[in-house]
């Protein structure tokens, strides 16, 4: 097919095998574990690529997976941020026993951070209260980093989520379904010494708390992908893509969905250049403001490709089991990150302040 990709046959791989058993988690939203077991067997759940210099390795990794189903890429890009936590923050103990937990038992982590609106997380001396919301994957995880307020900040712990009590009643989203993002009740668990991640406020620490972000953005650039499959593989399949009017849409989709990698290569170069520039600030300043264009950047790109893609393939892909249908509504599902109107007024802050600027280059003008 014409619009098969030459380059990073892995990941193209990668992609297609997670694709094989999405529709069937859409339907039934169970953990999606068919997915898990092919990133375990790669090696990818106990060493992903969350080291400064592979940036932009992982960003494409994360792109790959959302591409297969977003509903897999939520879930492993909450994985990716506890290793990067427990690698930034943790111990040296705390380091070996969680590698050794994803190696040995193929164990998956996750982040939980929104607290249950009438019941938040606390902790009473050692004993945790409360709840956690949006608590996605807790049907497949073995561990989650839980964060909890107290009177010096805002602290890390990392629990054992196997036999909690979970309410599942209050799911029944459009779309993600399978990223079975449910209600975790923490009340009387008691917690151990060793549980406890790094110092206070070391979660929300900045640029790196900002800048997170781009990982669920780059799980975004690869529902934007598999929406762009989608949508060429039905014009190929009636005779349509080289129509003038088809040919003009797929021309839109493919400037957005390559404006949403390139963004991705940029902000892995900021993210590089802050972690090894540990003296001024001006390059953490770049760095968030680089990561809250790119939610702009990447969610208009990819409300624009959805409709191209929508007038594209007309009523036929809101009808299952046509693949649109499904990519349509975890895409917009998904999109849905929080507080995106901030992220954009931050980002014109921040070109308004100087932090940001084009990447024009002047290394080839004569002096």
């Amino acid at each position: 097919m014409l619009h098969k990709p030459t380059a990073a046959p892995k990941l193209s791989a990668l992609s297609r095998s997670i694709a094989r058993s999405a529709a069937a988690r859409d339907a039934d939203g169970a953990f999606p574990s068919e997915a898990f077991a092919e990133l375990s067997t790669l090696g990818l759940l106990s060493n992903p690529p969350i080291q400064a210099e592979k940036m932009r390795s992982l960003l494409m990794l994360l792109a790959a997976v959302g591409r297969g189903d977003l509903n897999v890429g939520r879930i492993f890009e909450g994985h990716v941020n506890a290793c990067w936590l427990i690698a930034s923050y943790g111990t040296e103990r705390q380091r070996e026993i969680y590698t050794e937990i994803s190696q040995g038992g193929g164990g998956v982590f996750g982040v939980w951070n929104t607290d249950a609106p009438a019941d938040p997380l606390r902790l009473e001396g050692r004993r945790l209260v409360g709840s956690k919301n949006f608590a996605s994957g807790v049907d497949g995880l073995s561990h989650a980093i839980v964060t909890v307020t107290e009177e010096d900040g805002r602290r890390m712990i990392i629990v054992p989520v196997a036999n909690l009590p979970v309410d599942r009643s209050w799911w029944r989203p459009v779309g993600m379904r399978a990223s079975g993002s449910h209600i975790v009740d923490f009340t009387d668990v008691l917690v151990e010494d060793d549980w406890l991640l790094g110092g206070p406020d070391d979660y929300i620490r900045q640029p790196w708390f900002v800048a997170g972000a781009i990982r669920f953005v780059a799980v975004q650039v690869g529902g934007m992908h598999a929406v762009f499959d989608a949508t060429v593989d039905h014009l190929q399949s009636i005779g349509r893509a080289e129509n003038p009017y088809q040919a003009h849409r797929l021309a839109r989709m493919g400037v957005a969905l390559e404006s949403g990698y390139l963004w991705l290569s940029r902000v892995a170069e900021a993210w590089q250049t802050a972690a090894i520039d540990t003296a001024p600030d001006a390059p953490k300043h770049h760095l968030a403001a680089a990561v809250n264009g790119a939610r702009l950047a990447v969610e208009t790109a990819a409300m624009d490709l959805l409709e191209d893609a929508e007038r594209g393939i007309g009523a036929a892909g809101m009808i299952a089991p046509h693949p649109f249908e499904r990519l349509m509504r975890d895409m917009r599902t998904y999109l849905r990150q929080p507080n995106p109107d901030g992220a954009a007024a931050a980002f014109g802050e921040a070109i308004a302040a100087g932090a940001w600027v084009p990447s024009a280059t002047d290394d080839l003008v004569p002096e």
